[in-house]
């Protein structure tokens, strides 16, 4: 049995073609981003994850009666907003489980170079300089894009 290809099924074969690189390409880059959590003087965890640029990603971490919560989001920031060249945004939220709910704990946006490391901490009231011995919440972040060797 001979098969023909008309105009209209080539016409069909490359608009799928076309659907399907544009959906790859709306997908976006992928970021890789590494964490350290300390609560009150304790490391308790060191989450790793991969996001998609530009989607809402959570690591959740339960440490005998103690559970945190991170939600991360990673862009690229826009020309207007001036960033650092290479510069990403991530946007941090936490949360620590309280009596089994969800509380509140902070959110930050850090502006970061590839593979550079930031911090997101809480403190007492006297605490000058939060550190992870110290702060009653503290969070180092580091993020960078994945290539394809990774």
């Amino acid at each position: 049995m001979q098969m023909k290809i008309t105009k209209a099924m080539a016409a069909l074969l490359l608009l799928a073609v076309s659907v399907c690189a544009l959906a790859e390409t709306a997908v976006g880059p992928q970021y890789s981003v590494k964490t350290k959590v300390w609560m009150n003087g304790d490391l308790r965890g060191t989450p790793e994850l991969v996001v998609q640029a530009e989607s809402d990603a959570m690591i959740e971490n339960r440490s005998g009666d103690d559970a945190w919560r991170m939600h991360v989001l990673v862009e690229a920031p826009h020309e207007s907003e001036n960033a650092m060249d290479g510069a990403i945004w991530i946007k941090l939220g936490i949360e620590q489980e309280v009596d089994g709910e969800w509380e509140f704990l902070t959110d930050t946006l850090l502006g970061l170079p590839p593979g550079q490391t930031g911090s997101i901490s809480v403190v007492g009231e006297h605490v000058e300089i939060a550190t992870p011995e110290n702060a009653n919440l503290f969070v180092e972040v580091t993020v960078q894009p994945v290539t394809d060797s990774q």
